[in-house]
């Protein structure tokens, strides 16, 4: 129940902001719509706004230009069918909703161009063309214009945070696990051992998080102001992110499985060397932390499973090292 409150309350703080953007461009649609167009109840405008700057989207900016665009094909398209005989008006509205969704499929856009065009000439249709068509054209591009205001220039999000935020993820998941594996060879406890390696494994999480941020950071590359103010720099940050995070999580994977076998095989016999050395990984694991030297952990009179904890333990530290430097802000200016 804890872990569920926890993942609960980290979908709220992250849906946060976008929430509260969404919810005040609605209302400036909506009021913004009544002042230009007259409409007395802009919906279509409120809903638009809501629409292009929900949270979870990759890009807002693209989301605002596929909705007008689905609109404008469906409305054509239902326009249209208005002309077709109204002998079977079911057959009709079926006739247009799968040729405005087949047309808007084909410009290879995100999936909210076919709905809303295929939701455009359903209207169109029940509602006439005036009212399902004008007035729901006027009232999106007031919409979509609020959405493209509010995330290209009054809140543009800042990619290279939104790395920075990944990258905290990503390391706070791997500090955990080796906090679990110092547990186990401080007690020399095998089942500690597991479970540290089982949370080695379930960093990949976060790994999956930072993926998504660095999806988002090359969407922005192209689709927002502030993204393509840098996009060079972006683009070369979010490719280093990307391999560098990769490797961080695998080498950290490795050394966990490499600790699990070595006190498997050989309880009691953990070389006084590797304690010291999982610290000097949490202390690298610390984004408060300078990155400093990764330590040389000695090898002379090792057996083979404990050599090999401490070269895994040696490589996860360096890539590490490396991956907290993909972002460094001298990087990106």
């Amino acid at each position: 129940m804890e872990q569920l409150a926890g993942r609960v309350a980290g979908r709220l703080r992250a849906a946060l902001g976008d929430a509260v953007v969404a919810t005040l461009a609605s209302a400036v649609a909506w009021e913004l719509s009544k002042i230009l167009f007259g409409h007395p109840h802009p919906v279509f405008a409120a809903v638009t706004a809501i629409v292009c700057l929900a949270p979870g989207l990759p890009s807002h900016a693209r989301q605002a230009v596929g909705v007008f665009t689905g609109v404008v094909t469906g409305v054509l398209v239902g326009g249209l069918a208005l002309y077709l005989p109204d002998t079977i008006p079911t057959l009709r509205v079926a006739a247009a909703t799968f040729g405005a969704i087949m047309i808007a499929t084909a410009y290879g856009q995100p999936p909210v161009v076919p709905i809303q065009a295929g939701v455009s000439a359903v209207l169109v249709l029940a509602l006439g063309a005036e009212y399902a068509g004008t007035v729901r054209l006027l009232d999106v591009a007031c919409g979509a214009g609020v959405g493209l205001l509010f995330s290209q220039v009054l809140f543009t999000p800042d990619p290279v945070k939104q790395l920075r935020a990944g990258e905290r993820a990503l390391l706070g998941a791997i500090d955990a696990a080796f906090g679990q594996a110092a547990a186990a060879v401080a007690a020399d406890d095998q089942a500690k051992a597991q479970a540290a390696l089982r949370r080695f494994s379930d960093a990949h999480a976060a790994l999956a998080g930072l993926s998504i941020s660095i999806d988002n950071a090359r969407v922005a590359a192209t689709w927002s102001v502030r993204g393509r103010l840098k996009r060079r720099d972006l683009r070369v940050v979010a490719g280093r992110v990307a391999r560098r995070s990769t490797r961080a999580y695998a080498a950290a994977l490795l050394f966990g499985s490499a600790l699990a076998t070595a006190m498997q095989r050989r309880p009691g016999a953990c070389p006084k060397m590797v304690a010291p050395g999982i610290a000097a990984a949490i202390r690298l694991c610390d984004l408060d932390v300078p990155i400093g030297i990764v330590p040389v952990l000695p090898l002379a009179g090792v057996d083979d499973d404990w050599r090999r904890v401490l070269v895994r333990l040696s490589e996860s530290m360096e890539s590490i090292r490396e991956f907290r430097k993909a972002t460094l802000p001298d990087r990106v200016s």
